[in-house]
């Protein structure tokens, strides 16, 4: 990273993003309903963008609990049981509404990040899947949770064709 991790986190997650509008600008309404991951309770693109936002929001908040020195999630949180309850606490909403709500929820990542400072960076939240993680690393996993996704809708659609 830069001397300054603000300018370099920003442009990854503006690389992320780019990428992630991008592909679904170019769906079609019934690629929304294409399923991404069919094990358990199958997900489609639309219940993985809703599942990409709330996490999002959720890491924005484990975020602003750390730097105030606040527990961000107890150490037994169970990601499996809340990945499983994302279909219904998203509910249906449409495509327009799910990127609206992206642009609402980056822009709330981004002011955070704009209010940082030095002595932020090295302070250490709980974070579900990855245990123990600085500042830094939750906007690192923030960009490379939307990479990855990304990359799953685009291997999904290209199955179909």
């Amino acid at each position: 990273m830069s001397t300054d991790p603000k300018i370099e986190l920003q442009q990854q997650l503006a690389a992320s993003r780019a990428a992630l509008l991008a592909l679904l600008e170019s769906l079609q309404p019934a690629q929304w309903e294409v399923t991404v991951f069919s094990e358990g309770d199958p997900w489609t693109v639309r219940t993985l963008i809703g599942h990409l936002n709330e996490s999002e929001r959720g890491m924005s908040i484990q975020i602003h609990k750390t730097r105030k020195g606040v527990e961000t999630i107890p150490p037994d949180f169970d990601l499996a049981r809340w990945n499983a309850g994302v279909k219904q606490r998203i509910g249906t909403p449409s495509p327009d509404e799910l990127i609206d709500s992206l642009a609402i929820t980056r822009a709330k990542t981004l002011e955070m990040l704009d209010t940082l400072t030095a002595d932020d960076w090295a302070r250490v939240g709980r974070h579900p899947s990855r245990g123990l993680i600085t500042i830094q690393q939750y906007y690192e996993t923030i960009h490379g949770h939307e990479l990855t996704h990304t990359a799953d809708i685009k291997r999904a659609l290209a199955e179909l064709a």
